[in-house]
Formats: structure tokens, C-alpha cells, sequence
């Protein structure tokens, strides 16, 4: 569903000082910065269940329910992540999850902000946990490619450790970018990440068909330098 995101800045001036009693700090870290904040581990002192209360409250009234707040919210967290905002984008989705905890896209959202911050395995987890609760099978796809790209990723941070290990997580990585391709072939985005995933790999034909692909369905250009690099390890095949 795609909510007007006009409505809902209105909201958040409204209810500026709800979220900013709930921007307390822990050490130099503050807990509206961390997915679901903090919990279970950090417990949430009772003036800010308070004001977590009254924000539910107002939002849901003013958007038709906490399922729609949530949503809305969520939107405006994918907005700040894509202006790279990854402060701001973490906190529009801890409240999209304070609305919702069933809600799918907060969880994706912990999930590529943390990939970003460079913690793949926390990553890992909420994007598992959003697979588990996702239902609409085209966002599942775009799910899939994030979650085959931070396996990807953790597969190559594990290069100094077991080889058992990285041919795992690389095998993970194939069934998120696989299952994503099945659900919508159209999808480039999964194509051109699964072909970067194949380098690492060191499946030069693999990577050259993805490519192909990708091409095929549109797919934003892959870098230049990963082109190079790829035919560096074999030519393009005709």
C-alpha cells in the first residue's frame, strides 16, 4: 500500500515531542538509533511507554489504524534511507514497528540500515525475521535480493576464516537471489546483485550469464569497475 507521505510529515510535526521523549541515550548511543529500542535487552522506562502509548494513539487515529500508521510510517524510513539518512530512517522504522510489530518492512528496515552500518549478522536477522512475515510476493523478491546480499557479504568478511563456512553462506546467498528470480524474473536488481555475488565466488560463467540478465530486465548499469574486473577473469563470453 503507498500512503501519501505529505499527511504523515504533518503527523510527525504533530507529534514532535512524543518522539523526542523517546530519544534517550545509552552511553553515546541513542536508543531510537537501535532496532526496536533496544528490546528486549534495554528495558523501556514507564514516561516513555507513556508517550509511546499517546503516540500510538494520535497516529492511529490520524491514519486509519496502527497496520496503516505503521505502513506509513515505514515509507518515510525508506525515504531517509534513500537520501542516506540512516539515522533518521532508523528511527521513522522503530516506530513503524512500535505500531506494528507483525509489520514485515520495519523489520527490513532494521535490517538495511544495520547491513549499511556494516553489521551483517544483526542484518541477517531482522531480514530473516521479515522474510518470516512477509506476504505480499513481489516485495518478497526485493526482500530476498537484500537478504542474498548480506549473505554475500558475510560470506566475504568470513574469507579469513573456514572454507566451510564461506561456501555456506555463498550457498545461502544463491537460494535468496534463486527463490527472489523465481518470484519475479523481472526483478533486475536481484540479477545484477547475484552476478557481483558469483565474482566473489570465483564463478566467472555464472557471474557473465547474471549480467546478461540483468541487461536483459533493465537493471541499473553494473560498475564499470566490476565489468572490467570481470573480464579480467574471462572475456565475455558471445
Amino acid at each position: 500500500m503507498h500512503i501519501p507521505l505529505q499527511p504523515l510529515s504533518i503527523f510527525i510535526s504533530v507529534f514532535a515531542a512524543l518522539i523526542l521523549a523517546g530519544c534517550v541515550a545509552t552511553g553515546d548511543t541513542r536508543i531510537d538509533n537501535i532496532p526496536m529500542y533496544g528490546a528486549p535487552s534495554i528495558q523501556r522506562p514507564d514516561e516513555l511507554k507513556r508517550a509511546d502509548e499517546g503516540f500510538i494513539r494520535q497516529a492511529s487515529e490520524g491514519l486509519g489504524g496502527r497496520k496503516k500508521a505503521s505502513q506509513a510510517w515505514a515509507l518515510q524510513g525508506d525515504k531517509f534511507m534513500g537520501e542516506g539518512n540512516l539515522d533518521f530512517a532508523m528511527r521513522r522504522y522503530n516506530q513503524s514497528w512500535l505500531l506494528d510489530q507483525n509489520n514485515y518492512q520495519a523489520y527490513w528496515g532494521f535490517g538495511r540500515v544495520m547491513l549499511q552500518r556494516g553489521k551483517v549478522e544483526e542484518a541477517i536477522q531482522h531480514l530473516e525475521k521479515s522474510k518470516q512475515l512477509v506476504e505480499d510476493q513481489l516485495q518478497k523478491a526485493a526482500l530476498l535480493s537484500d537478504l542474498g546480499s548480506a549473505y554475500s557479504v558475510q560470506a566475504e568478511n568470513a574469507a579469513s576464516g573456514s572454507a566451510q563456512d564461506r561456501a555456506r553462506l555463498f550457498l545461502m546467498a544463491n537460494q535468496c537471489f534463486s527463490e527472489s528470480t523465481a518470484l519475479d524474473p523481472s526483478y533486475g536488481n536481484s540479477w545484477r546483485r547475484w552476478a557481483m555475488s558469483l565474482y566473489e565466488q570465483e564463478n566467472y560463467a555464472g557471474a557473465w550469464e547474471k549480467v546478461k540478465r540483468a541487461r536483459k530486465e533493465n537493471a541499473r548499469p553494473l560498475p564499470a569497475a566490476f565489468i572490467r574486473a570481470l573480464e579480467q577473469k574471462m572475456p565475455e563470453p558471445k
